[in-house]
């Protein structure tokens, strides 16, 4: 069973990285025609900063000329003015003169990578598009790039019982078109309605479009969404495979997807934005709109990548067609936003705009792998004993004690067939020095050696099998629940969704599986119950490899530096698995062998009596 055991655990570390790596960019960005690649300068100038570009992408792809004499781009500078909102859930800032998001900050949780309580910021410091507008009308969009937003209110504090307050960014393009953009901002709530209308002032009939119909104007968000990083991955510089993040559309069937197929492009739209780990941004049309759907990659111009910034170089547009306005008509459109924490019981709550009955199951946005309904399952558990004992500590201590408990058949029939094992070692000795130049042989008669006393060969791996599935459910539970996220446990212990720190070193040791940066107990504890459930378990089937027992032997050891910085929540699962494997091997051996102590034919009575 040592051997197993130890083959068990290393297939699973084995299985579970090759499944991140293969499934972990299944959202990975893939160039092909249907996402937009910019160039720099393109780039800039959609993004309303266009510094020194001269040029700007027509919409049949050709560059139009732009006379520098004749207008004058409208920058961002240090100087702008800021507008500030307050609720108690999350602090904007916007940029007065470009009407666009600069920070969103989440009151409820902290930024994980400093020692003061400041709250995490979505917004990365170069997203110069978070709810900014680009207009398929070539000479609108042109007129846009130079005129300047204000907005009716320089602060917004929602308190004492007010419940909400709206803001209104207002702006005349072109001489011609009166754009509006109202948000109201709902306390308690995370999502933000916005309101965007459009005025002809003009005496002439205006399109709001270009050479393509389908696309009026574009709402955009990005680029990227802030990584939510822990300290050791913000001093390393080096970020853990998440998973699936980035950018996420969903048009109502199947699951979210990165971007969409060729067929797939007009589809209409439920809502599209960043996620990371924990959180998301999210756009949500009213479905009249028909909005579709456009990601935009713009090339990484910097020295090297940003492990602060989830998808630095990704931006994502909701598309509404084109439409007309006639001389001093006026439309509006309505959309709502949701920033904030990738929890299922908010998230199901949040509906489209004007359209409470259309389902948009927003909660699709968090996504636990092949294993979902385990994973589903298990959070409900744990929502269930986090109830009754206020610690998801607990909820982990009392879950693995569960497992134990519905695996424990398999278990004593697995100690059983090891049992039996144990005594066919001596003849299968014989049968390895008789049949050593005729490995055929060897294996017919060590199979009619099983068969004739009864033995299962894989009986002692059979307990193992159901634990599977729970290791990557815990996995995904631990790398994608935001309940988890900052959750304690005890004593030092304070987040089980990252390391435990117990002190923290000056230096950092560089090895090939992880990095040492601090002095984590939790490994460390776990290496020692490995050595001991070795010597409980590993004793019933002994080996004749010596290179077996060697390996064997320094495996306590390599589990500790393999779960040196792993989330504290699931190397607390693996140290209570061992626990209790332990305690349940010391009470199979106690029975097994007060049953040895029993007189022969007291044995049999019992045994007769058990049939």
């Amino acid at each position: 069973m040592g051997a197993r055991y130890i083959i068990a655990l290393v297939l699973m570390i084995v299985v579970m990285i090759a499944w991140s790596l293969f499934f972990g960019n299944r959202f990975a960005p893939e160039p092909d025609e249907s996402t937009t690649t910019e160039t720099p300068a393109s780039s800039a100038t959609r993004e309303m900063h266009p510094d020194a570009a001269t040029q700007t992408a027509t919409s049949d792809g050709t560059e139009a000329s732009l006379n520098t004499d004749l207008w004058t781009p409208v920058e961002e500078s240090p100087d702008d003015a800021k507008i500030t909102v307050q609720t108690d859930n999350y602090n904007i800032v916007f940029n007065e003169k470009l009407a666009i998001a600069k920070l969103w900050a989440l009151n409820q949780f902290p930024d994980r990578t400093v020692e003061e309580v400041i709250p995490l910021n979505l917004i990365p410091e170069n997203a110069l598009n978070c709810l900014a507008l680009r207009f398929g009308n070539d000479q609108l969009q042109l007129d846009s790039l130079r005129a300047a937003w204000k907005a009716d209110k320089s602060e917004i504090v929602l308190a004492n019982g007010q419940e909400k307050e709206t803001l209104t960014f207002r702006t005349i393009i072109g001489e011609k078109l009166r754009v509006t953009k109202q948000f109201t901002f709902i306390s308690g709530a995370y999502f933000v309605d916005m309101v965007v209308s459009f005025q002809n002032v003009s005496d002439e009939p205006l399109l709001m479009g270009g050479n393509e119909p389908a696309n009026g104007y574009e709402l955009q968000w990005g680029r990227g969404i802030n990584a939510d990083l822990l300290p050791y991955e913000k001093k390393s510089g080096k970020r853990g495979r998440r998973g699936r993040e980035g950018a996420k559309v969903y048009i109502g069937e199947g699951n979210p997807h990165h971007k969409l197929k060729e067929e797939q492009a007009l589809a209409t739209v439920l809502w599209a934005g960043l996620d990371s780990q924990y959180f998301s941004a999210m756009m949500i049309p009213d479905p009249k709109l028909a909005a579709t759907y456009k990601l935009m990659e713009t090339p990484n111009t910097g020295a090297g990548a940003d492990v602060t910034v989830v998808a630095p170089t990704e931006t994502v547009a909701l598309v509404v067609p084109g439409f007309y306005l006639t001389s001093q008509q006026k439309t509006r459109h309505d959309f709502r936003v949701y920033v904030g924490p990738k929890d299922d019981k908010i998230l199901k709550n949040i509906e489209a705009p004007n359209a409470p009955e259309t389902p948009i199951r927003l909660s699709k946005v968090i996504d636990f792998g092949f294993f979902w309904p385990l994973v589903w399952g298990m959070l409900w558990l744990f929502q269930g004993f986090h109830k009754v004992f206020g610690n998801y500590g607990l909820s982990i201590i009392l879950l693995t004690a569960l497992v134990k408990i519905i695996t424990y058949p398999f278990t004593r029939k697995a100690h059983g067939s090891m049992k039996k094992m144990q005594k066919l070692q001596p003849q299968l000795l014989e049968l390895k020095e008789k049949y050593r130049d005729d490995p055929q042989k060897l294996n017919r008669a060590t199979m009619r050696l099983y068969k004739e006393n009864g033995v299962n060969p894989l009986g002692g791996c059979i307990p193992w099998l159901p634990q599977i599935p729970l290791f990557f459910a815990l996995f995904s539970l631990l790398g994608g629940a935001v309940e988890l996220r900052g959750a304690p446990f005890l004593l030092w212990i304070n987040d089980l969704s990252a390391p435990d720190t117990l002190v923290d070193l000056p230096f950092t040791i560089p090895l090939i599986v992880t990095q040492i940066d601090a002095v984590r107990l939790l490994p460390i504890i776990n290496g020692l119950t490995t050595w001991l459930q070795q010597k409980f378990v590993g004793n019933l089937t002994p080996t004749t490899d010596n290179t077996q027992m060697k390996i064997m032997q320094f495996m306590p050891i390599i589990f500790i530096f393999i779960f040196y910085n792993w989330a504290s929540g699931f190397v607390l699962y693996w140290l209570c698995n061992n626990v209790f494997t332990i305690a349940q091997q010391y009470i199979q051996n106690r029975s097994a062998a007060d049953e040895d102590e029993l007189p022969t034919d007291t044995k049999g009575r019992n045994a007769s009596k058990r049939k």
